[in-house]
């Protein structure tokens, strides 16, 4: 084996993974009624399409006490086909449940809402409305599929300068509809969003990854930087109108260029076979022979800067987090539940970034 680090963590996994398969119930995690007083816990994202937990994550929850998951629903986007008609905006990517989720977990349904999307809302006022739909469709869903009882919804937008009222007056009327079910709001944080008013929400999740920009090929590492971070979070206490809680990344990818454009992302980590892939320097690789990956054709002469949260960069992300709010209650959050990422760190290294 080639990460002897690796041995114990696979060892535990194993063991629990034989324990729950094949049971719907996992050990209750107690996050306290949160009708009345929200109680912090170990939580982690669901970020992937469809909803089926493996034995692994129900392994990797239960040895780490999560008790809390902020699973994705659905984008909400502009109607790009004019040929459709009809409402100018549609859900993208609305998760599939292959799975049912275990009662133990609290679950908090997120809603991605594209820059443009707020952009065209803006342009018609027609933020009220649509922040009536998006909640209507966020409970319908929930009670669909079972994910209740729900005492949190999150909405997850990078807003801009130009777009932060529209977002902030979608937010206001959703969280006025949710009070009337006793169900709070949160809403995603940015570093450079600290220094804004903040939203008219219960609580915020701010973001420690995506901290770099990822369309650069400059960029060292553009999902977790420590210098990054520094900007914003170093050298003396952070004070922020809004209760928060931290999410850390645990995932990678690759950033792929063709001479000095930004093409996209390919969510594939192993760069070892050396007759695709050769160094060509600043960490990049060189693609050697054209092939398909993850759906993208890649040419000859095409560039790829792999990308991860290397736990030393996390901790320390991390460390500067606890001194920059000191002893503010929060949950920590990994992003996100995805065995393969997951699996590239031991039980003790989790536990430190769950740590509170």
């Amino acid at each position: 084996m080639k990460n002897p680090a690796l041995i114990p963590y696979i060892y535990l996994l194993l063991a629990l993974v034989l324990n729950s398969c094949g049971k719907s119930g996992m050990r209750p995690v107690d996050c306290g009624d949160t009708t009345t007083v929200r109680q912090d816990c170990n939580a982690v994202y669901y970020w992937k399409t469809r909803f089926a937990l493996t034995c692994a994550d129900s392994a990797f929850l239960r040895l780490h006490d999560v008790g809390r998951i902020y699973l994705r629903l659905f984008d909400v986007d502009v109607q790009t086909d004019p040929l459709q008609g009809g409402d100018p905006f549609v859900p993208v990517g609305t998760a599939v449940f292959d799975g049912t989720m275990p009662d133990s977990l609290d679950v908090v349904p997120v809603v991605f809402i594209t820059v443009r999307a707020m952009e065209k809302m803006m342009d018609l006022s027609a933020e009220d409305y649509y922040a009536g739909r998006i909640v209507t469709r966020i409970l319908n869903m929930a009670d669909y599929h079972g994910l209740g009882p729900v005492r949190e919804v999150q909405l997850d937008c990078d807003w801009t300068e130009s777009t932060q009222q529209a977002f902030y007056r979608l937010c206001g009327e959703a969280r006025r509809l949710l009070d009337e079910r006793r169900v709070m709001l949160s809403a995603t944080i940015r570093l450079h969003q600290l220094r804004q008013d903040p939203p008219p929400v219960d609580r915020g999740v701010l973001m420690l990854y995506n901290t770099g920009a990822v369309t650069l090929p400059g960029t060292g590492n553009s999902i977790i930087d420590v210098d990054d971070v520094r900007r914003y979070l170093g050298g003396k206490p952070v004070r922020y109108a809004l209760p928060l809680d931290f999410a850390y990344p645990t995932y990678g990818w690759g950033v792929w260029f063709r001479g000095r454009e930004f093409m996209g992302l390919v969510h594939h980590t192993d760069y070892g076979d050396a007759t695709r892939y050769v160094p060509d320097g600043d960490g990049m690789l060189r693609v050697r022979c054209e092939h398909v990956l993850d759906g993208h054709l890649l040419r000859v002469g095409d560039r790829i800067r792999p990308e991860s949260s290397p736990f030393a960069s996390v901790l320390s992300v991390k460390r500067m987090v606890d001194d920059a709010f000191q002893d503010q209650p929060h949950s920590n959050i990994l992003y996100h539940l995805d065995s393969t990422n997951l699996s590239k760190y031991t039980p003790d290294e989790i536990h430190s970034l769950y740590r509170r």
